[in-house]
């Protein structure tokens, strides 16, 4: 990541005895301003998917807020559960949990025990890479909106598309530095885009950065929280919010923004907590085939290329041949390094159309070119295929 965290465990509000300034939980019953997290709205229909947590340590006290994966499991953010990153993880007994969705002015716990906590925080220089945890119940505490978690291949599709996601958390209604500090007791929501601005970083540490407009925002009492898309009628959990910066919740006029965990980049550890609790675990996903893009020689424009998850490629290309020129389709994999040598896994002959076109389906498997050639051994275009 190339940027600063400032906004570091910005749900882990301490409720230290000597301090006025940062309310306990129960300290939130009469909010100063409508509730909101922070300007966010109330009603949400995913409002299950959201959990309200309560950690109490050798007398210190904070609130987050945790994603309900399956009833009986919950993800979360690792600094939640975690004082620092060399710390080690609070006793189950330290963490309350309320029911799904709950008013916690109006509903007490749930009637569970936290069974197990495995966690993952590493927080560098560079930003916070991973901050998660996944902590099992004794008990289901209710039915939940997710559906699954979102694989780390659709993540990164999200990202480069910069799709908006939608938070759901328990978080302070009023900035930071507001002296009367106000939590809201129901789940209240926001909506923020993806940024691909650190696509590669983001993707290859198993995290993701959403930006903020500077007048909605996330606070304490938020981290942990999830964050949710919708495709196909799937909801899918993203990951939990770890951290930010920026107006409304911070003081600072910088560019707002806020930094999570996708969740499915840590199965190790969602498959303990699964076990933990009886349940199958997560599948790998199936490795995508894709198309690099393509080497193009001898004026060859490529019209379109496309690979399917069963190996079928269809291409349709332009080329300066004559109509009823021969060309031959090649897959091949390298034998060496520098692809001196070679091993022709199929080759199939067509003949151009009008206007120089040439259309041809044909079948390859990961790590395999896949080369167009003229009468003349001329190699016209060229493409390798990889998985995502």
């Amino acid at each position: 990541m190339k940027m600063q965290i400032k906004r570091l465990a910005i749900g882990c509000v301490v409720a230290m005895v000597a301090s006025s300034l940062l309310a306990s939980p129960s300290a939130a019953k009469n909010p100063s301003v409508a509730p909101s997290v922070i300007n966010g709205q109330s009603g949400h229909p995913w409002n299950g998917a959201s959990v309200y947590l309560e950690i109490d340590t050798a007398g210190n006290g904070s609130v987050c807020t945790g994603g309900l994966w399956k009833p009986q499991v919950i993800v979360t953010a690792a600094h939640c559960v975690m004082e620092t990153v060399s710390s080690p993880i609070v006793a189950t007994s330290d963490v309350t949990v309320w029911p799904p969705g709950a008013n916690i002015e109006a509903a007490g716990p749930a009637d569970v025990q936290v069974t197990s906590i495995v966690a993952d925080w590493n927080n560098n220089e560079n930003g916070t890479e991973r901050d998660i945890a996944f902590l099992t119940l004794s008990a289901p505490i209710g039915s939940t909106p997710i559906s699954r978690l979102a694989s780390e291949r659709e993540v990164a599709d999200l990202i480069r598309s910069k799709a908006t996601l939608t938070y759901i958390g328990y978080g302070s209604t009023v900035p930071r530095n507001d002296p009367i500090q106000s939590f809201t007791p129901i789940p209240l929501w926001l909506t923020q885009p993806l940024t691909d601005e650190f696509a590669y970083d983001n993707i290859e540490s198993g995290s993701f950065t959403m930006l903020g407009d500077g007048i909605t925002s996330t606070c304490a009492g938020d981290s942990g929280g999830p964050l949710l898309y919708e495709a196909s009628g799937e909801v899918l959990l993203v990951g939990p919010l770890s951290g930010g910066t920026g107006l409304p919740c911070e003081a600072e006029d910088v560019t707002a923004y806020d930094n999570a965990t996708t969740a499915a980049a840590f199965l190790n550890l969602a498959n303990q907590a699964l076990a933990t609790v009886n349940l199958p675990p997560e599948a790998l996903p199936t490795p995508r085939l894709a198309l690099s893009k393509p080497d193009r020689e001898y004026g060859t424009k490529v019209v379109k290329s496309n690979i399917n998850e069963q190996g079928l490629m269809t291409a349709s290309i332009r080329t300066r041949l004559k109509k009823g020129s021969p060309i031959w389709v090649e897959v091949l994999t390298c034998d060496d390094e520098d692809c001196d040598d070679w091993t022709t896994i199929s080759e199939k002959k067509f003949r151009v159309k009008k206007k120089g076109r040439v259309s041809f389906t044909t079948s390859v498997a990961a790590d395999q070119f896949v080369y167009v050639w003229d009468k003349k051994n001329r190699a016209l275009v060229s493409w390798l295929t990889a998985t995502d």
